[in-house]
């Protein structure tokens, strides 16, 4: 059943669509330091200027029965699109999105891709696209056929929130991903956590053996990352290197640079 006040949040934000911020968080070459791509995250703005976690908003249309949550990704979806062909027509900084359950279960999803990032000029080639366990683990046949669709476009496939699932292993061993995403939960407790440091370790090197690449989420100490480059991660997101920043800030991060 919707939270009423959850309903109310979201039909208020697409209603007040400068409600809806996109924040930009930079995911960095592990080894070098050097900007990748950039992940794209919804943050509320509130009528004093403070900006918000999105999370009522994410949860009111995941769970709404309407248009809500179509209505809410394309908008969501052609702004990050909007926003990448700025800094991508000067670089080769890619742009990591998240592709929800609703999205993978509607048809046509990968000609709306394509005319997204061809109406708004970004480079297909320079899009990942992030998938949570739950957008594939209840479809899984359809899910398969839609991801192999959409590789055939050009952009990447990186499993979101990796082992957080109870059949991740199955998931990887059977759909075309380009590679993984490894949330928080494993990485807070780094270095000094035995077994964070046993799974964690025995991720990367699962996923370099499937010739997939690595991403370490909400990395924040030194200690953390130290241990990451012992175990030869790709790529690296989190406080530590960078916070969440509005678009012009990032691109003046990128120029910078």
């Amino acid at each position: 059943m919707q939270d009423p006040v959850a309903q109310a949040a979201l039909d208020r934000a697409l209603d007040e669509k400068d409600q809806l911020v996109l924040l930009y968080q930079p995911i960095h070459e592990a080894r070098s330091g050097a900007i990748w791509s950039a992940e794209a995250l919804l943050r509320q703005r509130r009528r004093n200027g403070e900006l918000r976690d999105a999370s009522i908003i994410n949860e009111a249309a995941d769970k709404s029965c309407g248009p809500e949550r179509y209505t809410l990704d394309h908008y969501l979806i052609r702004r990050a699109y909007t926003d990448a062909a700025q800094w991508q027509a000067r670089g080769d900084v890619r742009l990591n999105v998240n592709l929800s359950p609703r999205d993978l279960d509607t048809e046509g999803v990968q000609q709306r891709l394509l005319e997204l990032v061809r109406t708004c000029g970004n480079d297909i080639h320079k899009v990942n696209i992030e998938i949570t366990e739950t957008a594939y683990i209840e479809q899984p046949e359809r899910t398969m056929r839609v991801l192999e669709s959409l590789r055939e476009l050009g952009p990447s496939l990186w499993l979101d929130d990796f082992g957080s699932g109870h059949s991740s292993l199955t998931h990887l061993q059977h759909f075309p991903v380009d590679g993984i995403k490894l949330p928080g939960t494993f990485i807070r407790p780094l270095p000094a956590d035995r077994k964070a440091r046993a799974i964690v370790g025995a991720l990367i090197a699962l996923a370099h053996d499937l010739g997939l690449a690595v991403i370490a989420e909400e990395i924040e100490h030194q200690e953390q990352l130290d241990f990451l480059l012992e175990q030869g991660c790709d790529y690296i997101q989190g406080f530590l290197f960078s916070r969440p920043m509005e678009l012009d800030a990032f691109v003046g991060e990128l120029n910078r640079r």
